[in-house]
């Protein structure tokens, strides 16, 4: 017999609920495939649960408090301070790709 579209499917996992935490984006960097590819994963995981019958919660953190967050907004503004002509020193531990001057860049522009 065959089962066509259905293929796979089972009751499996029947009553069994279960929680798939997917990779957390990083908020203070450009998205990378990584990201794209941790997503894609989480989410065929989740599905193939579900497909066996499991009850699935699919939970994606996104962290976008606290101390990353914080050093984020110090680097752009000192990237836009910089942009005005101001003198500023620039902490080493501050995030120093070049993503923060296009942020700072495009603040600017808008500020006009």
């Amino acid at each position: 017999m065959r089962a066509g579209d259905t293929y796979g499917r089972s009751s499996l996992g029947k009553g069994r609920k279960v929680q798939v935490e997917f990779v957390s984006a990083n908020p203070t960097g450009p998205l990378t495939v990584g990201h794209g590819r941790g997503a894609v994963f989480g989410d065929t995981v989740a599905r193939m649960l579900e497909w066996t019958g499991h009850e699935v919660e699919r939970e994606y953190y996104f962290n976008n408090a606290g101390r990353q967050m914080r050093i984020l907004g110090d680097s752009v503004r000192h990237r836009y301070l910089e942009l005005l002509g101001d003198r500023v020193q620039f902490p080493e531990d501050y995030y120093q790709g070049e993503y923060i001057r296009d942020i700072a860049r495009h603040l600017r522009g808008i500020g006009r």
